[in-house]
């Protein structure tokens, strides 16, 4: 099916010459006007809205539960004196859960999902779909310069040489 667009969505429609829908559209107007095409990550909701003449649209506000939990673990990761794992055990003491659906009850976060927050640039304020980075429309969690340091960190401790560990002997 080729897609037929008219007016201020045409440089959009370029994109996508041959498309399955309306939905691969939606998802490209979507991505241009900021806007979330996905669940919100941890620290962020997925909220429901009326505008004026009634209309409901969907945007993504700050989780006021999880939100200082997310920053905090920015912040103190990029001090370098942490790892993921030592972040993780606090913050889960602190409280830090998933955020719940109908279908799943919320639950601690696990350890692949922090290493995947801590890698995601939504947190700055820029959407990653399908590998493509656009600007999002939301609010920023963190600082550039703060995820600039905590990316700088992860890579530089890729290396499995490098990992602390702590070892307790019985000897």
């Amino acid at each position: 099916m080729l897609c037929s667009v008219s007016g201020w969505l045409e440089p959009l429609a370029l994109k996508f010459t041959v498309c399955a829908g309306v939905a691969v559209l939606g998802v490209a107007v979507k991505l241009a006007t900021g806007g979330t095409p996905m669940r919100a990550p941890v620290g962020y909701l997925n909220v429901r809205g009326r505008d004026e003449q009634g209309r409901e649209y969907r945007t993504v506000g700050i989780d006021p539960e999880r939100a200082p939990l997310i920053r905090w673990v920015f912040e103190q990761y990029a001090t370098g004196e942490h790892t993921v794992v030592e972040l993780l055990d606090t913050v889960t003491a602190r409280g830090l859960t998933t955020v719940p659906t109908p279908k799943r009850p919320s639950r601690p976060v696990g350890r692949s999902t922090l290493f995947d927050l801590l890698h995601n640039p939504y947190y700055i304020g820029i959407i990653r779909y399908k590998g493509v980075e656009h600007p999002g429309a939301h609010e920023p969690l963190i600082d550039v310069d703060t995820w600039e340091r905590v990316q700088s960190l992860l890579n530089s401790r890729k290396i499995a040489d490098e990992r602390r560990r702590k070892h307790d002997h019985y000897l």
